[in-house]
């Protein structure tokens, strides 16, 4: 019996013809960039669901917002009209209506307001004093008046007639001329009038000169509240327009409250969307992303536009890619201490002289 131990042929061309094992780290990268994909993907998909939540978040708040200011101003013309002001009435539910064409109570409401308005406007008869000769129609600069009787008569038509602006030149003639005739009525019938005017030019944003006409007639007796109402409103606008185009945080602060107290007077709401459109403008015009997105994200609660919108993305992405600024102090500078002397001549205090 032999023990020889046989031999396995280790020669070059056998060991060619087997197969190599697949690498090890190939297969884990493979694997690794398997996991990163579905990562990726997974947050692109978690980000995009919430990017729509917000989108849907800001647009249910946006119609709470318009609801409740529609409804507002509702109430607020009902108030109106029982107050006997039918003219405010019209104009807050005009602003109601333009948003909500349908909205049934603010028709009614405006039918009601028509109504009353249309009834305020017929002349009532007033008792005609005799005279001898009726003046004609009253002129901006009334000359001499030979009868004071006649004149106030006059002046007492164009005061049921609310020919406001006439009649307070009329008046002030009237007074300077006859300062102790009827001095009380003629006080009222100013005061009158002063108010009519004032609310006319405050209606047509002649704010200026409205306030100024409801100063005169402060003078003579307490202002009604919707009066104090619109002053408050005519110099919110007056101070936002004066800061517009010069100070965009300024005119925004104004008109921010304009906006929420009467969206109805000078367009306030459009106004203040322009104002914080051109704020973020320009920020985005620096390159300062993220104070530029706050702006253009509350100007599109104030409506949604394709302009908005548009700088709106781009304001996000260069917010999120914005490179943070060092909190730590800049290396290869020397600190300025209190005591360290500036460069440059030394400041000489001038000799003041006796």
């Amino acid at each position: 019996m032999s023990d020889v131990v046989p031999q396995i042929d280790e020669s070059p061309e056998v060991a060619a013809e087997l197969p190599p094992a697949p690498p090890r780290t190939a297969r884990i990268v493979g694997m690794a960039l398997i996991v990163l994909s579905v990562a990726l993907g997974w947050l692109l998909l978690v980000g995009f669901l919430g990017y729509q939540s917000g989108e849907r978040q800001l647009a249910a708040r946006q119609e709470n917002e318009l609801l409740t200011s529609l409804e507002r101003q509702t109430t607020l013309a009902a108030e109106n009209i029982d107050q006997g002001n039918a003219q405010l009435a019209l104009r807050r539910l005009e602003w109601v209506l333009a948003r909500e064409p349908a909205n049934r109570e603010a028709l009614r409401l405006q039918q009601a307001a028509q109504q009353a308005l249309n009834q305020s406007a017929a002349p009532t008869p007033v008792q005609a004093a005799p005279a001898p000769t009726i003046p004609p129609e009253p002129t901006p600069t009334p000359g001499q008046i030979t009868s004071p009787e006649a004149e106030l008569q006059r002046i007492r038509r164009l005061s049921v007639n609310k020919a406001w602006q006439e009649s307070v030149t009329a008046m002030v003639a009237f007074q300077q001329q006859f300062p102790n005739y009827e001095r009380e009525e003629t006080d009222r019938l100013l005061y009158d009038a002063y108010l009519g005017y004032s609310q006319e030019l405050l209606v047509n944003e002649q704010a200026e000169l409205g306030l100024f006409y409801l100063a005169q007639a402060e003078k003579l007796g307490d202002l009604p509240q919707v009066m104090i109402d619109y002053r408050t409103w005519a110099e919110l606008y007056t101070q936002g327009i004066a800061f517009y185009g010069v100070n965009w945080d300024a005119a925004a602060y104004y008109f921010r409250d304009l906006c929420l107290a009467a969206p109805f007077y000078g367009d306030s709401c459009t106004k203040l969307q322009n104002i914080l459109m051109a704020h973020g403008d320009h920020y985005a015009s620096l390159q300062d992303w993220c104070p530029a997105q706050q702006l253009y994200e509350e100007a599109r609660q104030q409506g949604s536009s394709p302009d908005v919108g548009a700088k709106l993305d781009a304001a996000r992405e260069g917010c999120l890619s914005a490179t943070p600024t060092p909190s730590g102090p800049i290396t290869g500078t020397v600190p300025l201490s209190e005591t360290q002397s500036l460069p440059g001549e030394p400041f000489v205090v001038p000799p003041t002289d006796p």
